[in-house]
């Protein structure tokens, strides 16, 4: 590479990473990613835990949160099958629905999704700072409409039910 080309593009990545790097970030994500139903936490901290089972239905069905209210959902999948559990409104739960029936094989997480495998556990943490009715339902093509999504009502409330 001619010198003249070498310091454009050193201050290019350095400038690049460093901007990646900013206000406690990992790599190229940040520690809080604003999405439809609030915002994905990459650092769970202490925060409560809301646990809720799946097979064929959630239980329970129905989740109330305080607007505001941070917490780590834990997802167990006591079914025999592998899902892609994703937390949104309507419209983002259709849009990732829609990837997901153009790339069925897809297994991938994303910052309000989490792959379970049968019979696993996986943690979303998450701030529900945005008020109203959301869903966590999966989003893998072949499940797309068999069960009922898990409602989550945020609201201004004082207590989690």
């Amino acid at each position: 590479m001619p010198d003249r080309l070498k310091y454009p593009v050193v201050l290019l990545l350095a400038g690049t990473l460093s901007l990646s790097q900013g206000s406690g970030a990992h790599g190229f994500l940040p520690d809080e990613i604003p999405m439809a139903a609030g915002t994905a936490l990459r650092n769970p901290a202490d925060f409560p835990i809301l646990a809720v089972n799946f097979y064929n239905s959630w239980t329970p069905s129905r989740l109330d949160i305080p607007h505001q209210h941070s917490v780590r959902l834990r997802l167990t999948n006591r079914s025999d099958d592998w899902h892609l559990f994703a937390l949104g409104d309507g419209a983002a739960l259709r849009d990732q629905a829609l990837i997901h029936k153009l790339m069925p094989d897809l297994r991938k997480d994303y910052p309000n999704t989490r792959l379970s495998e049968p019979g696993s556990t996986v943690t979303l943490p998450w701030r529900f700072d945005r008020e109203g009715t959301f869903s966590l339902r999966c989003v893998r093509a072949a499940h797309q409409g068999q069960s009922e999504a898990l409602t989550i009502e945020v609201s201004r409330r004082d207590s989690v039910r």
